[in-house]
């Protein structure tokens, strides 16, 4: 079952990425170099009738990133590292007593949460990268969902880049905001991400 989970999110990410990857292109400004004129040749002259081209500031320019070559990410950049502690269970009581319908969550409401759920946190992964690439990174979060539903603690395991960069604070609060299934038991529940 957990094959099946991890396909399934595998397969919801690679799709609303290759979706932002058709709609962004963000290789298409890394295609055409950009040609800056030697400090000695005369400027062109400009023809009546047409707008002069506009010059780009510094920092102020607003495109400037998006014509900035990715970061190279090193070793150190790619290692996994965890925000948050582990995640346990709480001890549960049993009253022989009386009879109850709780239970753990199962994998198929798991699976329905996490689809409907699953773009704010690829978002997080999106503005945390930066325009740098890491193929091959995985991403975790493991939350720990009460019997109602509600997730009431969040760990994240990613590449320290993503940590750097703003993801274990968007995606724990991405996280804390999905409700699962009320089924009266808490659970434990592992959503792994791939990044390609």
């Amino acid at each position: 079952m957990q094959r099946f989970w991890l396909g399934l999110v595998v397969g919801a990410l690679a799709g609303a990425l290759a979706t932002w990857l058709a709609m962004a292109r963000p290789w298409a400004s890394k295609q055409a170099p950009v040609v800056q004129p030697a400090a000695d040749a005369a400027p062109e002259p400009v023809a009546s009738g047409k707008k002069k081209p506009r010059h780009r500031r510094g920092s102020a320019g607003g495109d400037d990133a998006a014509d900035a070559p990715a970061p190279i990410l090193s070793a150190a950049d790619r290692e996994r590292v965890w925000r948050g502690t582990a995640l346990s269970l709480p001890a549960r009581s049993v009253d022989m007593g009386s009879e109850s319908n709780a239970r753990p969550l199962e994998s198929g409401e798991i699976n329905d949460t996490m689809r409907g759920s699953a773009q704010p946190i690829m978002s997080c992964i999106e503005s945390a990268l930066g325009g740098a690439e890491l193929p091959g990174g995985e991403v975790e979060l493991e939350m720990l969902v009460s019997g109602g539903g509600a997730v009431q603690k969040v760990r994240v395991g990613a590449p320290r880049w993503l940590m750097e960069h703003g993801f274990a604070d968007c995606a724990s609060g991405a996280a804390r905001r999905i409700r699962f299934p009320a089924t009266g038991a808490p659970t434990i529940v592992n959503a792994p991400f791939h990044i390609d």
